[in-house]
């Protein structure tokens, strides 16, 4: 396996950007480095499937590699991941700021699929997150179904409406996310795309391939358990095919581990 920490310059972040990229070894870990050719060991033509996860609110690209087993499980699966950094910026285009939807959206894909051995198309690629990536994960799968196979929401923060006065409760939360400068107002989002209820419906209206979509919480997850699974129900009204995981637990690394096992097993159940 081989892990990455890469900075790269983005056209439209107009900044550099940190991305960290785990590619999984290119054998069966049944099989020693002495049992195995450097022509089988670094095969130009092999290439895999690709997961992009998002990160939490207050946390960047890093956390995946430092708190979680992503690395385990993508090495079992043979799925290389793709982990860029976000702010907090919901990973939306901001009213008043970067555009982080388009970063997302298009220009983490090509570079990413330009770069590294990874396989293109809509099949071999997939996106999830946790929490604020939750909701980035929805608003990217949904937004653009024609690109993701199978979408994650670990503990997402689903309802982003309902969110905001959650944040206002909490201490010094209030200067970190600001909801005028991403969204434009709290008042501005219901009916937008940047509502995940109101996307999921253009999305099921759109005619395209829908996505299948991962959710999961913990229940005693006092911010998202209630929305999510209000959203699932949701969704399972429209007639998405949903797959819902819920476990004891909080907003906490021990819900978000299983989550990634699961959803690694949704996604490639041959190696389960």
């Amino acid at each position: 396996m081989s892990v990455f920490q890469c900075n790269f310059y983005s056209k439209y972040l107009a900044n550099f950007v940190d991305v960290t990229v785990y590619i999984p070894s290119y054998h069966n870990g049944d099989i020693s480095m002495g049992d195995i050719s450097t022509d089988i060991l670094y095969d130009k033509k092999q290439k895999f499937k690709t997961i992009y996860l998002l990160h939490g609110m207050l946390d960047d690209h890093s956390c995946w590699m430092r708190w979680s087993m992503v690395e385990e499980q993508a090495e079992k699966h043979k799925i290389a991941l793709v982990m860029p950094s976000g702010q907090n910026s919901f990973y939306v285009n901001a009213e008043h700021g970067l555009a982080y939807y388009d970063f997302i959206n298009d220009e983490l894909p090509r570079w990413a699929e330009m770069n590294f051995p990874l396989l293109e198309g809509r099949e071999n690629r997939f996106i999830a997150g946790l929490s604020m990536g939750g909701y980035g994960a929805i608003r990217h799968g949904l937004g653009t179904p024609e690109k993701y196979a199978a979408v994650g929401a670990f503990s997402g923060a689903l309802d982003i409406v309902g969110l905001e006065s959650v944040l206002k409760r909490v201490p010094g939360m209030r200067n970190i996310v600001d909801y005028d400068s991403i969204f434009g107002g709290a008042d501005k989002i219901e009916g937008t795309d940047n509502d995940l209820f109101t996307l999921a419906e253009s999305c099921k209206n759109s005619a395209k391939e829908l996505p299948k979509i991962f959710i999961t919480c913990g229940t005693e997850d006092a911010i998202c358990y209630e929305m999510d699974v209000k959203y699932r129900d949701t969704l399972l009204e429209m007639g998405y095919d949903v797959t819902y995981f819920e476990m004891p637990g909080v907003h906490e690394w021990k819900v978000w581990n299983e989550s990634i096992r699961q959803f690694m097993n949704l996604i490639d159940p041959e190696n389960a």
